[in-house]
């Protein structure tokens, strides 16, 4: 008998990512998040910015059922061409034009016609496709598309903001607040991110800011069964190569502890701007026999390092530009590998470590980080850290599919509301 299409409705909701650059190696949330939104059986559609940058991605990119559609920015004449091929019925009316237009008159955009003609190709893609709510990571050029696609095509948006994008000196606080004003709501990873963004941003609608953390996937990141070692101590610290993760900071930690007789090896994991600078201070320290770096990994390579590891220490600090992480991924996942954490009181990391999962230092104090990696150690020594802790931890805040499933909530509501 032969296959007989069906002519119900699609009844799923259909939502488009709209994003700088998909994949990126170091964006595992997004990925994530998409992953999972497929899961829970939202149709997802992506619409990148820019081509993948160096093509190294993650094994699990191979799961996902939507496509990539790349809309780069290209000379305005062959923009032009791919515009002239739009359908009649996919054009704007042209009030919505002179809205569009404003928006970018106003605030003053680089490149201002890239980003008007290409805004209305992916409008007019997104309205053959079906597409219903729009959603953006950082409030930046993704989330600035997905405002211009509302104003020209009326296709309701939100965004999530993360830490560039919230702490920089150089943030605009008037359009964010703008971009606030259009979404249907925006998401922040942290309860800090969320009070910074409504103490720092005058007359923003609180009520529009939306706490919700990240989340890991918690079959993904299952525990080890092996004892932890600690003789000598196996570090690990993941993150790119950046001045805010605090690399440096750790490598002065490791040098205290090496000059006390403390037994330890660490592996750092990630490449960037300052890996040249930080494997010639590891020399000059000293550490070569104790630290190894790997350069970047895959998050599956990524699960492996850290599963042979005991603690998680990550030295995260200010950027001297205020940029800061938010709530860094490497924590989740060390908390659902059962990791104790070394961390820093910055930002959302007292929220991902609590009172029970590890301990907190100050930032950009490398005696008080080295004093935490021994103390931590003694307890794994001890045994006074109880088994599973950080795991629950993981599962009641940063579960995947519990917040994704709020976000495809919101989405839900946004599309009613508009309806």
């Amino acid at each position: 008998m032969a296959n007989q299409i069906s002519s119900e409705p699609d009844s799923r909701i259909h939502v488009a990512y709209l994003l700088k650059m998909f994949p990126r190696l170091s964006e595992t949330f997004i990925l994530n998040e998409v992953l999972e939104m497929e899961r829970q059986g939202v149709k997802v559609d992506v619409f990148s910015l820019m081509h993948p940058g160096d093509g190294r991605f993650h094994g699990n990119l191979s799961q996902l059922k939507l496509a990539v559609r790349c809309v780069p920015r290209e000379k305005p004449e062959s923009l032009w061409s791919k515009i002239w091929k739009i359908e009649p019925g996919l054009v704007p009316p042209m009030e919505q034009w002179e809205s569009a237009v404003e928006f970018i008159r106003r605030n003053r955009f680089p490149k201002d016609l890239d980003m008007l003609l290409r805004a209305l190709l992916i409008g007019a893609q997104a309205r053959a496709l079906g597409v219903q709510h729009f959603h953006a990571h950082f409030a930046t050029i993704s989330t600035r598309m997905a405002a211009l696609v509302n104003l020209l095509y009326q296709i309701p948006f939100s965004f999530t903001c993360h830490a560039k994008d919230i702490f920089r000196e150089t943030v605009d606080r008037r359009l964010f607040k703008e971009l606030v004003d259009l979404s249907a709501f925006a998401i922040t990873v942290s309860d800090f991110n969320r009070n910074y963004i409504i103490e720092n941003t005058p007359d923003v609608d609180p009520d529009k800011i939306i706490r919700l953390y990240n989340g890991i996937d918690l079959n993904f990141f299952e525990p080890s069964i092996r004892e932890p070692q600690t003789d000598p101590i196996h570090l690990i610290s993941i993150g790119r190569l950046v001045p805010k993760k605090g690399f440096d900071h750790l490598l002065e930690a490791l040098a205290i502890l090496r000059n006390k007789g403390f037994k330890f090896k660490t592996t750092i994991v990630g490449d960037g701007e300052e890996e040249a600078k930080l494997r010639e201070m590891s020399h000059r320290l000293q550490l070569d026999e104790y630290v190894h770096f790997t350069g970047g990994l895959s998050i599956e390579e990524v699960r492996k390092r850290c599963a042979e590891s005991s603690v998680m220490v990550l030295a995260c600090v200010p950027d001297d530009d205020g940029n800061m992480d938010a709530l860094p991924t490497v924590l989740l996942e060390a908390l659902g590998l059962d990791l104790p954490i070394v961390t820093t009181t910055l930002t959302g990391c007292p929220e991902i470590v609590g009172e029970d999962a590890g301990l907190l230092v100050e930032p950009a104090n490398p005696k008080a980080l080295a004093d935490a990696i021994e103390r931590i150690t003694a307890k794994i020594k001890k045994g006074e850290l109880v088994k599973g802790t950080a795991r629950k931890r993981a599962q009641k805040l940063f579960d995947l599919s519990t917040n994704v499933s709020t976000l495809r909530n919101y989405f839900e509501t946004s599309l009613s509301e508009n309806s």
